[in-house]
């Protein structure tokens, strides 16, 4: 059963999104009223949800259009809004037609009760009987201006104390405070963070901190770099690390960062709050702060070997396991599709025993790397087994992984692998499969590839194999 959620506030809509896709539905959403409507029309959902206050088209427009529509008129609208709904928008809902008015924020079971409330009646032809005479034109332009008026002053004055009184805590705060967003993008700064980097606090706001912190061009990310988003909207855990800062003069500062969480009503993560100050200033000859960049380097170096496989120098079993339940979550979050491919090395054991470990280890290495330069840029890689390794591959489904796989497993045979007087040639076999709407846990799509790669070392090995979600 399709249902249609509309709301011009990313998180608002992938949280609807997330709790009724978990819970069976079918769910399609629309960044605002025309959008909705738009989809409403092509895909005629069973139930809307529907934020009120939006730009373009809001809900009251969004609802009216509806009852108008011949074919769309007895679909059930629910009104989910923050602090903005009163009597009189109510009773002007009511008069289009609306089926439920829920308020922002509401537990899962709440919104999932009313749902099933309603569509129960529209089943038994409770909801709504017969199409509801529209209100004619000027009347309903005379209320509508009415209410948008109404809503629009009271949204202006809460936002605007919101602001004055997050600016006042900020501004108190001695050390310098930022909060960035998840695409990196400085939302609130205090004059102290300003100052810090020589620049005025209207700079810093919408700029990418990567740009103006760091003098980047891109996000922060690799093993070298102590960066504490990862860590705050991965795990969402509050954080401190020494991080180095450039002015604009691009002279570096060593600045203590403590990263917290910053999260909505529903406990949904939707920014990061940065407090710093900076520790010591930037002196080459400096034992102390030698030994600060030494202990950065070290930190940096134990991350990376965390994470990484010390025989191929792929990504170990862990990190690859945690990359894949990140991607799961992502994959069923957004419906975008993923794929996984396993391989293993044909007659390894027999490698080992004919050559011994050392050429056993050789082989494994060169593999890795014939694996490594066959993905493209978005496939992770990692080495979950003796000689068994998983790619995980996002954005792609079963006939784009199939793809990569042959590509891997005709490079890997395509010649000998040679290590001091010794040479052989290998090869390998894959198993590929997809996500699917019926997968519970990356564990589920886990276990169909290895069930796939069992099925091309049964039929003869140096094969590929797929198992359809």
């Amino acid at each position: 059963m399709r249902v249609l959620v509309i709301d011009d506030d990313y998180l608002s809509r992938m949280l609807l999104y997330d709790i009724l896709s978990q819970s069976g539905y079918e769910v399609s959403v629309g960044e605002d009223g025309r959008d909705g409507l738009k989809k409403a029309k092509a895909e005629r959902p069973a139930l809307v949800i529907t934020d009120v206050l939006m730009p373009g088209m809001d809900g009251f427009q969004f609802l009216r259009e509806i009852r108008r529509d011949s074919e769309l008129w007895d679909v059930p609208v629910i009104f989910y809004s923050g602090t903005y709904i009163d009597k009189k928008d109510e009773e002007l809902a009511q008069e289009l037609g609306v089926s439920r008015f829920l308020t922002k924020p509401k537990e899962p079971s709440e919104i999932l009760a009313v749902i099933e409330e309603v569509l129960k009646e529209k089943d038994s032809g409770i909801l709504p009987p017969s199409p509801i005479k529209p209100i004619e034109e000027p009347t309903f332009l005379r209320l509508y201006n009415e209410r948008l008026v109404s809503k629009l002053k009271g949204k202006v004055t809460e936002s605007e104390y919101a602001r004055a009184f997050l600016d006042s805590i900020m501004e108190g705060i001695g050390d310098g405070v930022v909060v960035i967003d998840r695409q990196y993008t400085i939302l609130h700064a205090n004059t102290a963070a300003a100052s810090s980097l020589g620049l005025e606090k209207s700079e810093l706001i919408r700029r990418k901190c990567y740009e103006l912190i760091h003098r980047r061009d891109a996000p922060c990310e690799g093993p070298q770099v102590i960066c504490p988003m990862r860590i705050v909207f991965g795990k969402g855990e509050t954080t401190k690390v020494v991080h180095t800062h450039r002015d604009t003069s691009g002279n570096e500062q060593y600045i203590e960062i403590t990263a917290s969480p910053i999260k909505d009503g529903s406990g949904r993560i939707i920014a990061m709050a940065e407090t710093y100050r900076n520790i010591m200033e930037k002196q080459a000859d400096d034992d102390l702060m030698k030994l600060v960049k030494e202990l950065n380097d070290a930190r940096a170096r134990l991350r990376q070997m965390a994470i990484t496989d010390e025989l191929t120098g792929l990504r170990n079993r862990r990190y690859i396991m945690e990359r894949l339940e990140e991607e799961f979550q992502r994959a069923r979050r957004t419906g975008r599709p993923l794929s996984l491919i396993m391989l293993d090395i044909d007659h390894f054991k027999a490698v080992n025993d004919t050559y011994g470990h050392m050429f056993g280890d050789a082989v494994l290495r060169t593999v890795a790397s014939r694996i490594r330069d066959c993905l493209r840029k978005h496939d992770l890689v990692g080495r979950v087994g003796g000689e068994e390794f998983l790619v995980v591959s996002p954005e792609s489904d079963v006939q784009d992984a199939i793809i990569v796989a042959e590509r891997i497993r005709r490079v890997v045979q395509s010649k000998a692998i040679a290590e001091g007087n010794l040479e052989v040639n290998v090869t390998l076999s894959a198993g590929v499969t997809a996500l699917s709407e019926q997968d519970k846990s990356p564990d589920s799509v886990f276990s169909r590839a290895d069930t796939a790669l069992y099925m091309a070392k049964q039929e003869g090995r140096n094969r590929v194999r797929a198992v359809n979600p």
